[in-house]
């Protein structure tokens, strides 16, 4: 399994970060250019999906499974990631998601560390 740390969009840089990729659809209010390294909105959850979960209207097991179905179209993203990571190099997954739990991050992290 990778070294895939997640943050929260706000977290200051630490030097044990490594590359800080954004993987929301759109970009934070008030978060610094300088505190992201890539922004992959691509990445991120479609709107239809997001809208969905915060109102309520989908469960977070349903959302997960979504999730990981709108990213079988990335999968190009993913490899790239998955050979950063074999080459050494550490990812920050940002996300302004406050409860990590249920936060696409972590299924994100996990699509990364089995693809190939």
């Amino acid at each position: 399994m990778p070294v895939l740390p997640a943050k929260h969009t706000f977290s200051p840089r630490a030097d044990d970060d490594g590359w800080r990729c954004l993987v929301m659809r759109y970009w934070p209010r008030g978060v610094a250019k300088r505190q992201v390294d890539f922004n992959w909105p691509d990445l991120a959850p479609s709107a239809e999906s997001i809208a969905a979960y915060l109102h309520g209207a989908m469960p977070w097991r349903a959302f997960a499974a979504r999730y990981r179905a709108e990213m079988k179209g990335q999968r190009s993203f993913l490899r790239l990631l998955r050979h950063l990571d074999r080459g050494g190099q550490r990812l920050t997954l940002l996300c302004a998601c406050a409860d990590a739990s249920v936060c696409h991050r972590g299924l994100l992290a996990e699509l990364i560390a089995r693809a190939d």
